[in-house]
């Protein structure tokens, strides 16, 4: 960014009646980062140059204030056997018009959206983390002394050290019907049937759980 673009973005700007602040808030910056723009220690990055060009009503070149260099005179030769028809000059960009009509708003919704699905990825992360951080497996461990030494459940309270797989499966795996359709959650459920009420049969049938929910998915 030079200063004479530099310069021109701030002219601009104060020609449509805009402070710093107003920028901002409308590209979804900070003023700070305006400001760096207008002072040439930065550049705005492309998705913030179209919207500053959708916003003033200009071209990409026009909001840098480049202009293009004069054209050289061809010199001067003999006169060719055939003349060869002037190329028609390229039609201007049109000031008026120099985006999609809505594409500034459309940028900004598509921006919005990219941050929103950049933070509920981040916030998963950060959930897994906490839970891959807490010791279950030795919490497990504990659980099951207590439940032998205080209360002789020896057996069946050995069937708790199958739910540590469990513990540690992804957010989108825990879901009630998902648990039912997992191996290792109808695996302890049909041992506390068996276990706890003497349902060994017909209790075997909820096995066929497993590939019903799984098809349903």
């Amino acid at each position: 960014m030079t200063i004479e673009s530099a310069n021109h973005l701030a002219e601009l700007r104060r020609a449509h009646g805009l402070s710093q602040e107003d920028l901002a808030e409308q590209l979804g910056v900070s003023r700070q980062a305006v400001s760096k723009w207008e002072r040439a220690e930065s550049s705005p990055d492309t998705d913030n140059l179209i919207a500053l060009a959708q916003l003033y009503g200009v071209t990409l070149d026009e909001l840098l204030g480049l202009r293009l260099p004069p054209e050289t005179p061809a010199p001067e030769t003999a006169a060719p056997e055939a003349a060869i028809p002037e190329a028609a000059p390229a039609e201007a960009p049109d000031p008026d018009d120099p985006l999609p009509e809505g594409s500034y708003y459309e940028h900004l919704a598509q921006k919005a959206a990219r941050e929103a699905e950049e933070a509920a990825r981040q916030a998963e992360q950060e959930r897994h983390r906490r839970r891959a951080r807490f010791p279950y497996p030795l919490f497990v461990t504990i659980a099951y002394l207590v439940l032998g030494i205080y209360f002789h459940m020896w057996h069946p309270g050995w069937i708790i050290f199958l739910t540590i797989p469990l513990y540690y499966l992804p957010e989108s795996e825990r879901a009630p019907l998902r648990l039912l359709g997992n191996p290792v959650m109808v695996t302890i459920i049909y041992l506390l049937l068996g276990t706890m009420c003497n349902l060994w049969h017909p209790g075997w049938l909820i096995f066929l759980l497993i590939p019903l929910l799984n098809a349903s998915r």
